[in-house]
């Protein structure tokens, strides 16, 4: 039965834009005791979708999307535990539809100068602007790295960043990964935002490395701009059910307790762990770039928009790794230093356990300071308007200047 709707909601995809979300609701999703909490696993599914998790200790309140053959299952579960029924988001394609009216289009000409990093883009028009920065930028060493590419032949590539000094000391490396979850458009500004900021501070030209990842899954990201703005995987079709049910969720495809929680070993699902540890050429990026660089790297940050958090290995089990006293207090100095409300703690004790991630990979491969740091949501979940985008991603990069500074301190 279950592939049955993984199978016809594959169908859907040749659909207009969104029009699979025709019908489905947003609940939101307040707990009121430790003991709701602790049921809020049995509200998972892979049809159920949450925009972001509910959190009892810090006052978060969840938002579930629910397709109309939940409705009923839903519901009567949120009664079961005590949940107040509070439906926020009656039919998520006319919300989608409306919110895509209000957007600005991007006039924005890359080659002429006139890129907002702080607004959404088309990953070419991305690729572009990131071709124009050694020009625009002389005083610095900037190397823009094509990997590979995609399933639809798009480049992945990262963009790596110094001073134009000659030294022979080796610099301590700071990687930023962004759109790992395509749907996580917020990130994208964010990295870009990143890297503008590192060109224009001398000290972190200076005294470190950057290797900033902007978009590592254009794919699906590109899928998101064209048809399931809300999509979660690439567009992969290596597995057996590759032709109707396509795409693997990238941060569950790292090699570090792979496929065990919150991950799932079918392609329909959106938290497929994909065929294999690094089946996809987009991890094995990742992975390139902490194995070529080994210790060098002193930082990794992980940029996802889970709703206003910076968390800290492990995700795959309820501990603390082995820098956990010193991922907490500069993950303490970071949130300090923001103007928005955010809240640190372990991954997985803020999340629910997942295997197979990014940040946890990094850690296990011996980077000491492995963040994620899930952006801020407003009220519209994931759905964060280009309006917004510009304060979100300066207090994004308040955080970095903590963390980069500490790296400085440490290592330079």
């Amino acid at each position: 039965m279950l592939f049955y709707l993984y199978f016809i909601t594959a169908l859907c995809f040749v659909a207009a834009k969104n029009e699979e979300y025709k019908g489905y609701k947003v609940y939101n999703i307040a707990l009121l005791s430790q003991n709701q909490q602790e049921h809020i696993s049995e509200l998972k599914n892979d049809l159920v979708d949450f925009w972001r998790r509910p959190n009892f200790q810090y006052g978060v309140v969840g938002k579930a999307m629910v397709p109309p053959s939940l409705f009923n299952w839903f519901e009567e579960k949120l009664e079961e535990f005590g949940i107040e029924k509070d439906v926020y988001i009656e039919d998520v394609y006319e919300f989608l539809t409306k919110e895509e009216s209000k957007s600005k289009s991007s006039a924005d000409n890359p080659e002429s100068g006139s890129f907002d990093v702080k607004r959404y883009h088309s990953y070419d028009d991305i690729i572009a602007y990131l071709r124009t920065l050694q020009t625009k930028y002389p005083n610095a060493k900037i190397e823009l790295v094509e990997y590979g590419i995609t399933e639809q032949k798009r480049p992945i590539v990262y963009l790596k960043v110094t001073g134009n000094t000659n030294t022979a000391a080796e610099k301590p490396i700071i990687v930023v990964e962004s759109g790992i979850i395509p749907r996580d458009w917020v990130t994208i500004p964010a990295a870009l935002n990143i890297v503008e900021k590192i060109l224009g501070e001398q000290r972190f030209l200076n005294g470190l490395e950057w290797i900033v990842v902007p978009v590592l899954n254009p794919d699906g990201y590109e899928y998101t701009r064209s048809n399931l703005r809300l999509w979660e995987k690439s567009r992969s079709t290596s597995s057996h059910l590759g032709a109707i049910c396509p795409g693997v969720n990238l941060n569950r495809n790292f090699d570090m307790d792979w496929l065990r929680f919150d991950s799932s070993s079918s392609p329909c699902s959106p938290i497929y762990g994909g065929g294999g540890p690094f089946s996809e050429t987009e991890t094995e990026m990742i992975r390139h770039i902490i194995d070529r660089n080994g210790s060098k790297v002193k930082l990794y940050l992980s940029l996802q928009n889970n709703g206003g958090y910076i968390s800290y290995p492990w995700n795959y089990e309820r501990a603390a790794n082995g820098m956990f006293v010193q991922n907490h207090r500069l993950g303490l100095r970071m949130v300090n230093a923001m103007s928005e409300t955010y809240n640190v703690n372990v991954g997985s004790f803020l999340f629910d356990r997942a295997s197979g991630t990014s940040s946890d990979y990094a850690r296990d491969r011996g980077v000491l300071y492995t963040f994620n740091i899930d952006v801020v949501q407003r009220e519209n979940g994931v759905v964060i308007a280009e309006e917004d985008v510009g304060s979100i991603v300066d207090d994004v990069w308040k955080a970095v200047v903590v963390a980069a500074d500490e790296m400085i301190r440490l290592y330079v």
